[in-house]
């Protein structure tokens, strides 16, 4: 299991991953860090892999087969229930105001952890204590790395 700092929940931590199997057990390893009613923001560029790494942490969490588990871009968001947590997996890349995100009710979903793909949409509605996952493609692999809270990464 990585987690190169993260246990002291004040550091933040990167991994390289060279494939969508690792990014998905690399998900599966950081699904126990999160706790309820918690919000991660996936940052990373199209085709970066934020879904795959939802994949392994959904999967993980709530029992999901990680196939099951896909992108809700034209949605804007799949729940998955767990027998102990609900989450919420936004993908906002469509998303067009802010605005549009509070008028559809998304943010009063009662889920235990929200997952949020493109959350640079809705930066100003994050809470302060926003896990930020962000992924950075460095040739053939992805650069993970962990930021316990939003205002330690920059986003």
């Amino acid at each position: 299991m990585w987690n190169n700092g993260l246990e002291q929940w004040n550091t933040k931590g990167s991994l390289l991953c060279s494939s969508a199997d690792e990014m998905i057990a690399y998900g599966k390893d950081l699904a126990s860090l999160m706790t309820e009613s918690m919000t991660v923001a996936l940052y990373g560029e199209l085709g970066s892999g934020k879904t795959t790494l939802a994949k392994g942490i959904i999967s993980s969490l709530t029992g999901t087969s990680e196939h099951d588990v896909t992108s809700p871009t034209f949605q804007y968001v799949h729940l998955y229930e767990g027998l102990e947590r609900h989450i919420a997996h936004f993908d906002l890349w469509r998303l067009e105001r802010k605005e549009s995100f509070v008028a559809s009710g998304f943010d009063e979903l009662c889920v235990d952890l929200a997952l949020i793909e493109w959350p640079e949409r809705i930066r100003e509605l994050l809470p302060r204590d926003t896990m930020v996952i962000v992924i950075e493609v460095m040739g053939e692999g992805r650069q993970v790395t962990v930021y316990p809270q939003l205002e330690m990464s920059g986003r």
